[in-house]
């Protein structure tokens, strides 16, 4: 009984309203000063590099890094700063209708499942 009362209240609790200052910020931080590129659909995964939401946008996740970095923006989809993001790619690239899980790094209790746009290049 007490798990169906903790979902039910996590259920309501995801349709609530964001935070006060949870909003959008701009464009991401990460991406200034830098030049867009054409969108591409897939991008070839690195053992080197991680998909992460973006430090003030938490409707982008970034991926990549130094000079070139992929932006996927989520439209109305949106992580928390303290997610853990999952990837579920089919093969060695992550594509554009693929889908990004998240849990809480300290709870591990499941967050939101977004489904990725295309891939944005900046370029420094």
């Amino acid at each position: 009984m007490r798990v169906g009362i903790l979902s039910f209240a996590l259920l309501i609790a995801s349709c609530a309203a964001p935070q006060p200052g949870a909003e959008r910020g701009g464009p991401p931080i990460e991406l200034a000063a830098a030049v867009p590129g054409a969108a591409q659909r897939c991008l070839t995964l690195s053992p080197v590099s991680s998909l992460r939401v973006s430090e003030n946008d938490p409707h982008t996740v970034l991926y990549g890094s130094g000079r070139t970095i992929f932006a996927n923006h989520l439209g109305q989809c949106r992580f928390g700063r303290n997610d853990v993001l999952v990837m579920e790619p089919t093969g060695s690239q992550l594509c554009g209708g693929d889908i990004v899980r998240s849990f809480d790094r300290d709870s591990h209790i499941p967050g939101p499942s977004c489904v990725l746009g295309d891939f944005v290049p900046y370029k420094r």
